[in-house]
């Protein structure tokens, strides 16, 4: 343990918070989260896939320029596009199409390795704690077009280095495994991962938070970080607008896990990490043909949206949008994500009854999440793990608690710093 981190304030109580908040505590940190909402998992984590799978976890990829540019017109757009001209998200996609196109292998494994360390520590967790889950196992990256299929030799080869069971199908062979999927939908392949697993993230996120209060981490709702400073002798300065705490809170460190707002607070601290935010839609539709129903999750490469089976409820999330958050739901986003699962299992649910609902995530132009110090010793930062982030945000966690504690981590960490996206 860092003796010069004896008490750390976390920013956020998002999964990634959650999480960094409990590893903390089991190596023998003071932990205080503080969450601007009334409960834990209230913004990016209640909107996760789901999808606990590192074989088909995917850096963010969006489509070319020209093809982008056509989503604002299409009736069935891949991305969302706002009206009028955004130099600045022109450029942040400049950036992620130039990391698609030139880093997308190395990126996926850097993924694929955190996802599966990841995974296993949640698969720990549930074991150690008894946790109620309703995972189930096996997951299929769907490619509708053959271009989009090009691209499986580098997920092959993450998966081969990370030692993952997977299998290459054609249309006929994913019908085989899953027989309730449409002989009318256009199938170009798949991989099919059967140790990737989907099942109730926000469940997991309040089941964490248990367990990190059991450990004698604390939790303040409703509470606004307004700012963070460091400060001669290095403690760092908190200031909060709360019901429940001081107007101004010093800790030994900080752990700004905050999704979106993490870029501000950490901005006048000479970190101006690159983050985005974009929105994801989710729809809930209860299953009506348990037969017709899908038995394993998947993930479409096409739209960016998985499907997963949580009962007698399906789960439709994804479909990334660069427009601003609404309280009223883009209708095209809505009616892609029925869409979507209508291809594929037309008479598995009652989508007239869909409830839906959508997130902010706030996404790095390499499409991983980045975790550890600051440019400022004792800030730390953990964010950016996208919309199929469970595993992601499981493994950086610890990842973070390792690097506050001064020990070594368990995988390499190359690519996920915040030095690897600052300027």
């Amino acid at each position: 343990m860092n003796s010069t981190h004896r008490q750390i304030a976390v920013i956020g109580g998002g999964l990634s918070g959650i999480c960094s908040a409990y590893f903390l505590a089991a190596k023998g940190y003071e932990v205080a989260v503080i969450e601007r909402r009334a409960h834990v998992a209230e913004e990016a984590t209640f909107g996760d896939s789901g999808l606990l799978a590192p074989g088909a976890a995917m850096p963010l990829t969006l489509p070319g320029a020209m093809a982008t540019f056509a989503c604002r017109f299409e009736d069935e757009p891949r991305v969302l596009l706002a009206s009028g001209t955004d130099f600045s998200r022109r450029r942040w996609m400049g950036a992620t199409r130039q990391a698609q196109q030139h880093h997308f292998a190395e990126n996926k494994l850097r993924l694929s390795r955190l996802s599966a360390y990841g995974q296993s520590l949640t698969q720990q967790l549930q074991a150690h704690y008894n946790l109620d889950n309703e995972n189930g196992s096996g997951v299929f990256h769907l490619f509708r077009q053959p271009a989009e299929a090009a691209r499986m030799e580098a997920m092959q080869e993450a998966a081969r280095q990370c030692e993952f069971k997977h299998q290459v199908l054609d249309a006929a062979a994913i019908r085989t495994l899953e027989p309730a999927f449409s002989s009318e939908a256009k199938l170009s392949g798949a991989l099919y991962y059967p140790d990737d697993q989907a099942g109730n993230c926000v469940l997991f996120a309040k089941q964490m938070r248990n367990a990190a209060q059991a450990l004698g981490v604390s939790f303040h709702f409703e509470s606004h970080v307004r700012s963070v400073s460091t400060e001669f002798g290095g403690r760092v300065a908190l200031q909060v607008d709360s019901p429940h705490l001081a107007p101004q809170m010093r800790v030994d460190a900080v752990v700004v896990a905050a999704g979106m707002a993490s870029a501000e607070l950490l901005r006048p601290l000479d970190t101006d990490l690159p983050l985005r935010a974009l929105q994801s839609y989710s729809a809930l539709v209860p299953v009506k043909n348990p037969d017709d129903a899908p038995n394993m999750a998947l993930y479409d490469d096409s739209y960016k949206v998985a499907m997963t089976r949580l009962g007698s409820r399906i789960r439709i999330s994804g479909l990334l949008g660069f427009v601003p958050p609404s309280q009223t739901l883009p209708p095209k986003a809505l009616r892609n994500l029925l869409k979507i699962a209508g291809d594929y299992y037309p008479n598995a649910a009652n989508y007239n009854q869909a409830h839906f609902w959508s997130n902010t995530l706030a996404l790095l132009p390499h499409g991983l999440p980045v975790v550890g110090p600051t440019r400022q010793g004792n800030v730390f930062v953990n964010v950016g793990h996208g919309a199929t982030g469970w595993a992601a945000s499981v493994g950086s966690a610890r990842l973070l608690a390792d690097m506050v504690s001064g020990e070594d981590t368990e995988i390499p960490i190359d690519g996920l710093q915040p030095r690897d996206v600052l300027a």
